[in-house]
């Protein structure tokens, strides 16, 4: 089901109203200005609307419209921006997404106007905030998550092995200081806008390094888990052995590097956007610097200087990132698990994710009286989607299902590739 081209937020069915006060009181309609909400939130105020049920107490409430009312500036002020440079092609996940690091932008908040109504039987508050914001905190905001929205945060754990001559096996682990691949890659891809994520946050014992870093398939999903709650989308994973060869020259020493590094990303269940296998030489005066030296080629290049020239899995890295990431980020895969709804309850529900949020199609995997199981196509992570889920759920202007069914939505669970929520 293709979703209607002005349905770009989470609160747009709130019938959104935004606009730029530059030192006048007075408030109208966005809906003429749509392609210059942009220059009007650097004018330095800007007056948005939120809403929220009167569920709980006055000031509870309160507070909950002053966030749905900064959630719809920081969608319209970055995130649509956001996601027209990245691709991403929806302002209300991507706003989602950075709502955690841009809501500092909603300083200095002062409610215009407050009022109560009824929704059927349902009391709603609404609130008319005026923000004031900084031009130079929104312009830093948008270039940060420009590159952080576009490139997926990298987590690398090699292994090295090296099989010197005469010598015991000296092994690199995962979390090493002085692996050179992970330190040569690191530089490469920093150097490249992209952000590293520091295994040595997630990594600790209990697995074998050996057998995860040969096959990632046996990487227990516990460490998948905390790498992605650390912020990582993609980790790079494998072993890099180097071996002695016979060398040409007598006073030199040769070895060779030989692996498989795999580029496995986080986001859904999870999928090999790429392995990279090779041999790559390399000779020095003794043979832990031959055996570094084959290892460094192997991982960035033969090139003097391989930011701007790069080769090995670098180069492979780097081109593989940028043709599958985009279309992995626009149509990310997610099951989601439902129980307490009836039939008539999840027709409207999923009318409700399709319509009225960011998911672009909804497929039904198994149903039965105990739970509903979907998989629903999403443009951008889990948590994303977890967030509005969650702080949306007990409003009957954005979920239907709520309006009709007198329910709200509570999520049990969020993790890699999966939510699971109920209605109570």
């Amino acid at each position: 089901m293709m979703k209607r081209p002005l349905v770009l937020s989470a609160g747009l069915a709130l019938m959104l109203a935004f606009t730029a006060h530059c030192g006048s009181g007075s408030t109208t309609d966005d809906s003429g200005q749509r392609g210059s909400f942009q220059s009007e939130c650097l004018n330095g105020q800007i007056t948005v609307y939120g809403e929220a049920p009167l569920f709980t107490s006055v000031s509870a409430t309160r507070m909950k419209a002053k966030e749905d009312a900064c959630r719809k500036a920081v969608e319209k002020c970055i995130g649509s921006t956001v996601a027209a440079h990245s691709g991403v092609g929806d302002g209300q996940s991507t706003g989602t997404e950075i709502f955690a690091q841009a809501q500092g932008i909603c300083k200095n908040d002062q409610i215009i106007d407050e009022k109560e109504y009824m929704l059927d039987t349902i009391k709603m508050m609404k609130l008319f905030v005026r923000f004031n914001v900084s031009k130079v905190d929104i312009q830093s905001t948008i270039d940060t998550m420009k590159k952080l929205v576009g490139n997926p945060k990298v987590m690398i754990l090699i292994r090295e092995e090296y099989n010197l001559a005469g010598a015991a096996k000296k092994v690199e682990g995962f979390t090493s200081r002085s692996g050179q691949a992970s330190s040569q890659l690191q530089n490469f891809l920093i150097s490249k806008g992209y952000t590293i994520i520091d295994s040595r946050s997630v990594v600790t014992g209990g697995f074998n390094e050996e057998l995860a870093a040969a096959d990632p398939s046996k990487l227990p999903d516990i460490l998948k888990d905390r790498a992605m709650a650390a912020g990582a989308d993609v980790l790079v994973i494998g072993t890099i052995d180097s071996n002695p060869q016979a060398s040409a020259q007598p006073q030199m020493k040769s070895y060779q590097a030989t692996g498989t590094l795999t580029i496995l990303a986080l986001w859904g269940r999870g999928s090999v956007l790429g392995s990279y296998r090779e041999a790559m030489g390399g000779a020095h005066v003794t043979d832990i610097a031959a055996a570094q030296a084959s290892v460094i080629r192997f991982s960035v290049g033969t090139a003097k200087d391989p930011i701007k020239q790069p080769g090995g899995f670098a180069k492979f890295l780097d081109s593989t990132l940028k043709s599958k990431w985009s279309e992995m980020t626009r149509n990310n895969v997610i099951v989601m698990r439902v129980r307490g709804l009836d039939q008539k309850g999840a027709g409207t529900f999923r009318d409700d994710l399709v319509e009225r949020t960011a998911v672009k199609e909804v497929n039904e995997i198994s149903a039965d009286s105990n739970e509903l199981i979907w998989e629903v196509t999403y443009p951008g992570r889990e948590f994303a989607l977890r967030d509005t889920l969650a702080f949306y759920g007990e409003d009957p202007r954005m979920f239907f299902v709520v309006r009709d069914t007198g329910k709200k939505i509570v999520v049990d669970a969020v993790k890699r590739g999966e939510i699971i929520l109920h209605f109570q």
